[in-house]
């Protein structure tokens, strides 16, 4: 079987996974799934429940389905009614989410409110992006928290605001989108990543987002410094990963992996991967095998067979720890999702 025919049955449960993951009573998704009690864990968590929308927005515009349509909806219709303003921009209102707001919050809500555009929401979008660029500091760094709280989760958060204001930009065309991020890119580089300032537990996750939102700078940008640097600055971050053995150890212990890593790690490789592909650059082939390590780890992971009939599509913290979350499942998906985009194949064991 071809990887791509493989990854993409993989994906038709995942989706259908994802309709299990729905609470009666909210009808909206829940975040935590215990598989050895069949039961949900009631844990809010906005910023992954307002991603997973659009974790399955993309998933459904791949599978051409519908089925969560009305669910999106209701989710969109939830946090829509967290939005206020604050001058001339949106932020989703902290006491609706019962935790700060920061820039994550309203990058996923435009991610979420992209698919599919309408006029209605492409206000919001602009709003939305219009306090994120409020929050850029001079050096070209995002402060995290609309509230004057200490930054926390740098390595996540910028990254996904950077992607967020990209894909606004490919939507409304506002140079201040993509101006923001060139700056913040050079930022990120030369004095977060470049001065060592992210940890070793840290690199997959930040690399992942840097390198998603590298990608679509690399394509929308018109400066060809810029395109030459964040090549190799996505190239720098996954080869350093590399370095360290990351995928060595996936291949060598399996069982002491964690999902969510491996997860993340693919689908920031994958985007750098597309940069190498077409370049004749001898990274790519290094790539390509680290890429079919990680898949090989996942379609091991997903349940397909054994186990509930609810847990059956997802992936579990663990090869051993069958505990399931919505973030994770969304990260595989995704690095499914780009594997293919890439025509990776690769000889994976049989299903």
């Amino acid at each position: 079987m071809k990887t791509a025919e493989l990854l993409t049955q993989r994906l038709g449960l995942v989706y259908r996974w994802y309709q299990g993951m729905v609470n009666p009573d909210t009808a909206m998704f829940e975040y935590l799934y215990l598989p050895q009690a069949n039961d949900f864990v009631r844990e809010k968590s906005p910023i992954r429940d307002i991603a997973t929308v659009w974790d399955v927005e993309v998933l459904s515009d791949f599978l051409n389905r519908h089925e969560l349509r009305p669910l999106i909806e209701k989710s969109l219709r939830h946090y829509g009614d967290y939005l206020v303003e604050r001058g001339e921009y949106l932020i989703l209102d902290p006491r609706g989410l019962e935790e700060p707001s920061c820039i994550a919050h309203s990058a996923f809500m435009i991610l979420a409110l992209l698919h599919p555009p309408s006029p209605r929401r492409t206000q919001k979008v602009a709003a939305l992006a219009g306090g994120i660029l409020r929050q850029q500091r001079p050096n070209g760094s995002y402060k995290v928290y609309f509230r004057d709280l200490p930054d926390h989760g740098e390595e996540l958060y910028a990254g996904e605001a950077m992607l967020a204001l990209l894909e606004t930009y490919r939507q409304l065309q506002d140079p201040r989108y993509l101006q923001s991020v060139e700056r913040a890119f050079s930022y990120y580089d030369a004095h977060y990543f470049g001065r060592a300032l992210v940890t070793e537990d840290m690199l997959v996750f930040f690399a992942n987002w840097q390198s998603q939102a590298c990608r679509l700078l690399f394509e929308c940008t018109q400066s060809a410094g810029i395109k030459r640097d964040v090549a190799d600055y996505v190239c720098r971050m996954h080869d350093q990963i590399i370095k360290r053995g990351f995928y060595e150890n996936v291949e060598r212990d399996p069982a002491a992996q964690v999902s969510v890593e491996v997860a993340c790690a693919l689908e920031g490789l994958n985007d750098t991967y597309a940069f190498t592909r077409t370049s004749n650059d001898e990274r790519a082939e290094r790539y390509r095998q680290c890429i079919c390590t990680g898949l090989a780890y996942l379609l091991r992971l997903q349940c397909t067979h054994d186990g509930t009939e609810r847990e059956r599509g997802g992936f579990g913290l663990t090869l051993h720890n069958r505990t399931q979350r919505i973030d994770i499942t969304g990260h595989a998906a995704s690095a499914f999702l780009k594997s293919m985009e890439n025509g990776i194949e690769c000889a994976l064991p049989a299903p």
